[in-house]
């Protein structure tokens, strides 16, 4: 809560003896100053409430993206193949101002992945590539299916018993939706949903082939917007490699 009493909802909040920090992270390519500049009138009070460490000053904003945007007066975090670091100017705090500078460079190819793949604020295609690797588990021999939940929690992994209500139902519908699609336009002869059990199942047509397989996951990647996706047999035999 700000101290006037409206509700925020900053991407991460990191507090320690020394200080604390909000983060604000995004792939938009829009302005996130106002939203940061709400960040900055956080009651520090309420840190205690999640186990944080308690401060009496705000905090220092920062924002997260892929691409340098114009922030205001903010430090700006630039994650795509090496961290940039924009704006460090703006970090009161001197430990955190110094080990952003020496990070400058880090080669970010190099970190590994992490399992979370589903985010509550995520949209349309977020969605789908997030739910690809799930989608798979389906039509392994051994799965009888996934509850429509239990693609939500396996997508949002350690984050969700930390999710509020809200905001997994919403992202609950989410998922449905792009389901639906999935269902109706790319894999209708392979995968079905139970609306009694609300549970993703294989049809009875599928059988666990090798051809089969690579059928399911070019029709994913079409589905996920990473575009035609081609198999051998589409290149012309000049291009062949032998």
């Amino acid at each position: 809560m700000t101290k006037g009493g409206k509700e925020n909802k900053p991407d991460i909040v990191a507090s320690s003896d020394d200080g604390w920090a909000v983060l604000e992270l995004t792939t938009q390519l829009g302005s996130k100053n106002i939203a940061l500049g709400s960040y900055s009138s956080i009651d520090p009070r309420n840190l205690g409430r999640y186990g944080l460490i308690s401060h009496r000053g705000p905090p220092d904003v920062l924002s997260s993206r892929l691409l340098s945007v114009d922030d205001g007066q903010y430090c700006q975090l630039i994650v795509e193949d090496h961290l940039e670091v924009e704006k460090e100017n703006y970090i009161n705090n001197q430990k955190l101002r110094d080990a952003l500078i020496a990070s400058k460079g880090t080669d970010l190819r190099r970190l590994p992945e992490i399992p979370i793949t589903l985010l509550p604020e995520m949209k349309g295609q977020e969605i789908r590539r997030g739910l690809i690797d799930i989608v798979m588990q389906i039509f392994d021999p051994n799965c009888d299916g996934k509850e429509l939940i239990k693609l939500v929690h396996v997508g949002l992994e350690r984050l969700s018993s930390l999710v509020g209500v809200p905001e997994e139902t919403g992202l609950k519908k989410k998922v449905k939706d792009e389901m639906d699609v999935l269902i109706q336009d790319f894999l209708n002869d392979y995968l079905e949903f139970d609306k009694e059990n609300e549970t993703y199942r294989a049809t009875e047509k599928f059988k666990p082939h090798p051809k089969t397989m690579e059928h399911i996951t070019i029709k994913l990647m079409d589905w996920a917007g990473y575009g035609p996706q081609k198999t051998l047999q589409d290149f012309p035999e000049k291009n062949a490699v032998y």
